[in-house]
C-alpha cells in the first residue's frame, strides 16, 4: 500500500504546491487525480516517484518511508508513464519495451527471460502486432500504449502515469482506459493524473479531487465526482453545468 501522510511541498520558501494532502493507494486500485492546472497534481506525482523531495510529511510504501529507499530500488516499486514521448532514435516498439527491463540495473545485455517478458507486456495490451514496428512511425495512442507495455515490463508495484490520454483522439482516449482497466483487473495498481471527469468516471475505482494543493474529496469515482464536486473544482457557474453535464449528473 502507499500511504501518503501530511505532505507539504513547495517551491522555494514562498511557494507551497501540496499542503497536507493525506491519501492511500492499495494493490490493484486505479487511482485518478483530477484538479485544475497548478493545484499540484504533477508535482504530487514527482514527490511519490521520488524526484522530489517532501517537505513536510512522508510518502510510504509498505511502511516504508520512500526517502529511505534506493534509486534502483525505486524502479522495482514504481514504473512512470509520461503524458507523451517523441522518441529520437528509430526503435521498434520491442526494443523501447525491452527498455524497461533494465529496472534500476543499468544496461546490461537482454536475455530470454526480458524478451519473454517485453513480449508479455505487448500481448496483455493486445498490441503484439506492434513489435517489429519502428516506434517513431506509430500514431500517439499507439505510442502511449508502447509506453504502458514498457511500464508493466518493468515489473514494479505501482504504475503511475500523468495524464495519459491527453493529446489522443476520441477514440484513442478510450482505447487507452480499457488498457488500464485490464491492467487493474490483472492486479496492477495504477495512479493517474486527468483533466476529464468522465475518464476517472469510465474507470471506476478512486477518484482524488485536488485544489490550491489540498485534497477536497478522495472515495469512488461515481460518488466524488458530480456536478456539485465539478463546480467547486473547476469555479463553473450552473449555467455553464447546465450546458457540458447531462441533467441529473
Amino acid at each position: 500500500m502507499i500511504e501518503v501522510k501530511d505532505l507539504v511541498f513547495g517551491y522555494g520558501k514562498r511557494r507551497t504546491v501540496l499542503n497536507g494532502v493525506n491519501f492511500s493507494a492499495g494493490r490493484g486500485e486505479v487511482v485518478s487525480i483530477l484538479g485544475p492546472n497548478g493545484c499540484g497534481k504533477s508535482t504530487l506525482l514527482k514527490v511519490l516517484l521520488g524526484f522530489f523531495a517532501a517537505g513536510r510529511g512522508m510518502v510510504c510504501v509498505d511502511g516504508v518511508d520512500v526517502r529511505a529507499v534506493r534509486r534502483r530500488q525505486m524502479a522495482r516499486i514504481f514504473s512512470y508513464v509520461p503524458q507523451s514521448h517523441n522518441g529520437v532514435f528509430s526503435y521498434s516498439a520491442l526494443d523501447v519495451v525491452l527498455m524497461g527491463r533494465t529496472n534500476g540495473v543499468g544496461w546490461h545485455r537482454y536475455g530470454k527471460a526480458d524478451h519473454e517478458a517485453a513480449r508479455r507486456a505487448l500481448e496483455t495490451l493486445r498490441i503484439a502486432g506492434f513489435a517489429d514496428r519502428l516506434y517513431l512511425h506509430l500514431s500517439g495512442g499507439e505510442r502511449q500504449l508502447v509506453l504502458i507495455a514498457r511500464a508493466l515490463a518493468q515489473g514494479a508495484q505501482y504504475i503511475v502515469m500523468d495524464e495519459p490520454a491527453s493529446g489522443l483522439d476520441y477514440g484513442n482516449q478510450y482505447v487507452l482506459l480499457e488498457a488500464i482497466q485490464r491492467l487493474s483487473c490483472a492486479g496492477h495498481s495504477i495512479l493517474l493524473t486527468t483533466h476529464c471527469p468522465e475518464h476517472a468516471r469510465f474507470l471506476g475505482g478512486r477518484a482524488l479531487l485536488m485544489k490550491e494543493g489540498r485534497v477536497i474529496a478522495d472515495g469512488d469515482a461515481d460518488a466524488v465526482i458530480h456536478r456539485a464536486s465539478i463546480g467547486a473544482l473547476y469555479g463553473m457557474s450552473a449555467e455553464l453545468l447546465d450546458r457540458v453535464l447531462p441533467p441529473g449528473d
